[in-house]
């Protein structure tokens, strides 16, 4: 027996001291010349979870369990190994009885944090959490539980204070340097984050989560290769799964790949055949690539989403996907931006022509310039109350009622027109030198979409990515700017042949009769961009490298609306060579004016 203890004690020495493959060794010998020695099936058990053998584990804990079942730490470790299977309820299930026999176990609180926050329980796991510092302040583990909980919750500041004091306590913890990397990540403190992942991974390099959050973080940044290089080095370390899919399958949507985007997707669904939010994706990925008829069903997921934010709206009526309606009462109402409602109510009338009553629901900043859409029984502000109706179908389902492909799109312009007194008014003041200039090609610019969008940084080239088209000669600009874009005019110094109408702007109706009187407007992916191609203006959109599904891939034109012309990025983040090219372009515009 005495042979036995100190072949343990030899063992334990060289686990603790990271001489892991010696302790394996030692562990083994013990258990053949003792099968019933319960710490030797336990901290091999252990061993093998902290190796990348949690099954192996778990048989080993079970088995020191059954010998001495009173173990809270033993319990404890088998829960830890259960999670590292991804097992949350299971694990959660023995954190319990581990807890059980020793309620004042500060690991078992702090794992089982983990645990309650995989199963959605985010209360539980925060009061878990909390428990375990109380019971052991310095516990790094406890820390960084607290911050992921918080972090789940959308508390970043939260997170990051306990992922950093979880880095203090513990500097030489690659999982507090990861979850500060990920707390500042969600503020977005783009350097800290990749900081404190690259922290992480010097200590650990084969820290495989790690290597997936840094993935995801340089995608992010539109750091591709060196974020596929990050995918692969997380496989490669055993990081697998729905996370790092979806993650990659993002990146490759950013990159204007969309069916590499798609492979990683249908990886994720079989994981998870539920997951509406995927299957949104995947509708997006198929509609940028033009397969509108796998795309819409998919989009049309989106609704299903819980996660989504605002939360999707919810009628007792049933939703209407084509069909006979005549004689039928039907909402259809806006969803999203005010982009999508101005390019999605071109099916209103045709709702209309199938002998249904429409109620046209809309953002109330519309309202003045859909009051004269053909087709609309009654136009009502977001928010106000509803009449009866028997139906309803949100705007951007339209599209799939009428199985819409891309050779079908109906794209007769103008389906909006201006005020025809507000047209007048504005070309009598555009006549009339009430703006600065003189004789000209005249065009409106817009430069910045909805800031609360998230990938408006991304798609708004911004006053100063679009500055050098303002050195055109021959062309009179005026500015149409509104919102927090035209915080730009006050960094970038202005030609004179640029007048700011923005201030005079007074809704939607006011843009559209300016635009009326323009010759074209040069516009990013926002709301003016889907008002000037309804009016059937020409217009010219700047588009990001990866655009949104409705701008397609590799095309200058665009199905849904004729009088548009796209330029688009070769570059992640390189506006100043699309406005060189609309530059050329508007140069050769203005000669044979």
């Amino acid at each position: 027996m005495a042979t036995i203890i100190e072949a343990l004690l030899a063992a334990i020495d060289h686990h603790q001291s990271g001489r892991l493959a010696e302790a394996a060794i030692l562990y083994g010998r013990i258990l053949e010349a003792d099968p019933e020695q319960p710490d030797a099936a336990q901290f091999l058990g252990v061993l093998h979870a902290q190796t990348g053998r949690p099954a192996d584990g778990a048989r080993l804990l079970r088995r020191a369990l059954a010998l001495r079942p009173d173990l809270a730490g033993g319990q404890s470790n088998l829960a830890g190994a259960l999670q590292t299977m991804g097992d949350a309820a299971a694990a959660e299930a023995v954190y319990a009885r581990a807890l059980r026999l020793d309620p004042l176990l500060a690991d078992a609180h702090a794992s089982r944090a983990g645990a309650l926050r995989d199963l959605n329980r985010v209360p539980e796991a925060a009061r878990s959490a909390q428990r375990a510092l109380a019971l052991l302040p310095a516990s790094a583990d406890a820390l960084v539980n607290l911050a992921e909980t918080a972090l789940a919750g959308r508390r970043g500041e939260e997170a990051e204070r306990a992922a950093r004091r979880a880095a203090a306590l513990a500097p030489a913890s690659p999982a507090a340097w990861m979850m500060l990397g990920s707390a500042c990540a969600a503020l977005k403190r783009w350097d800290e984050a990749e900081a404190a992942y690259r922290a992480a991974l010097d200590l650990a390099p084969g820290y495989g989560a790690a290597w997936g959050n840094l993935g995801s973080l340089l995608a992010g940044l539109g750091r591709f290769d060196e974020a596929l290089t990050a995918f692969a080095a997380a496989e490669e370390h055993g990081f697998s799964g729905a996370s790092l899919w979806s993650a990659r399958g993002n990146a490759w949507l950013a990159m204007a790949r969309p069916m590499e985007a798609l492979a990683d997707f249908d990886r994720v669904l079989q994981a998870r055949p539920g997951d509406a939010g995927m299957r949104w994706n995947r509708g997006f990925a198929r509609l940028l690539a033009g397969d509108c008829e796998g795309g819409w069903p998919e989009f049309d997921w989106r609704r299903h989403d819980a996660r989504a934010e605002p939360p999707w709206r919810r009628f007792a009526q049933p939703t209407w996907a084509g069909g006979d309606i005549t004689g039928r009462t039907i909402l259809l109402y806006a969803e999203q931006g005010l982009g999508d409602t101005l390019q999605f109510v071109r099916y209103v009338p045709l709702v209309a022509a199938r002998g249904a009553r429409v109620i046209l629901e809309v953002q109330r900043p519309l309202m003045s310039v859909l009051s004269g859409l053909p087709g609309v029984e009654r136009l009502i502000a977001r928010g106000d109350p509803l009449p009866d109706f028997d139906l309803e179908c949100p705007l951007m389902s339209l599209p799939r009622a009428f199985a819409t492909k891309l050779d079908d799109v109906p794209a007769a312009v103008p389906y909006l027109r201006p005020d025809p007194q507000r047209v007048a008014a504005w070309s009598a003041r555009l006549a009339h030198g009430q703006v600065t200039g003189g004789p000209g090609l005249r065009v409106g610019l817009v430069w910045a979409g909805n800031p609360r969008f998230p990938g408006d940084a991304l798609r708004s080239p911004r006053l100063a990515g679009l500055r050098p088209v303002l050195d055109v000669p021959g062309v009179r600009f005026f500015g149409l700017q509104k919102g927090p874009g035209r915080g730009d005019l006050e960094r970038v110094p202005m030609p004179s042949t640029f007048t700011d109408l923005g201030p005079d702007i007074a809704d939607f109706s006011d843009t559209a009769a300016i635009m009326a009187n323009l010759d074209l407007v040069i516009s990013s992916c926002t709301g003016p961009a889907h008002l000037a191609g309804a009016l059937g203006v020409p217009v010219w959109v700047v588009l990001p490298l990866s655009p949104d599904w409705r701008w397609l891939l590799g095309r200058e034109d665009s199905p849904w609306y004729p009088t548009a012309r796209l330029f688009r990025q070769t570059r992640v983040g390189d506006w100043t060579e699309v406005a060189g090219r609309v530059a050329d372009a508007l140069r050769a515009a203005a000669l044979t004016t």
